[in-house]
């Protein structure tokens, strides 16, 4: 009785160990490159009639003079990414592809492209207005294949920001 249970208390610190050792930390820095605003407010006039679910009028539409982004716009932000916070040496690219909601929030989709390392798939949902905000690092492949994780952004000097990655 005694051996099955120290075999088993010994898989389980072995595996435990193997996990902490499978941790990964990594800080990269990214600066704006492009970005596309696509302003769907024709979708909104589309939806001013009759409609399959009935005509209600319980919510007022958007002010003509209010300032976006509005429910259903979508942004499309590209990044370069630096393996140092001078910005000198470069380290790969990442793309957002974000849907706005309701109050200025959106649900974005990322993929962050490391050079020579493979790609990481994060996203998430924060304000249009944030400073700093976190997404869940959702897989990857080449040497980030299977890795999870969480990815926070937040900036730093020379219009950057400093994307730190902790996986899993």
């Amino acid at each position: 009785m005694i051996v099955p249970a120290l075999v088993a208390a010994l898989t389980a610190a072995a595996s435990s160990t193997s996990l902490a050792a499978a941790s990964q930390t990594l800080t990269v820095y990214s600066v704006a490159e492009q970005q596309q605003y696509i302003n769907n407010s024709d979708a909104r006039r589309a939806g001013a009639g009759p409609n399959p679910f009935g005509n209600y009028n319980d919510v007022a539409p958007a002010a003509k003079n209010a300032k976006g982004p509005f429910p259903g716009d979508e942004a499309l932000y590209s990044f370069n990414l630096y393996a140092d916070a001078q910005l000198h040496k470069r380290a790969g690219a990442a793309t957002y592809t974000c849907q706005y909601n309701f109050k200025g929030n959106a649900f974005c989709d990322v993929t962050f492209q490391l050079t020579k390392r493979g790609v990481l798939v994060a996203s998430g949902a924060f304000n249009f207005n944030a400073t700093s905000f976190t997404l869940a690092v959702t897989g990857g492949y080449g040497s980030f294949a299977n890795r999870l994780g969480s990815v926070q952004v937040t900036p730093t000097a020379n219009h950057a920001q400093r994307v730190s990655f902790q996986l899993t």
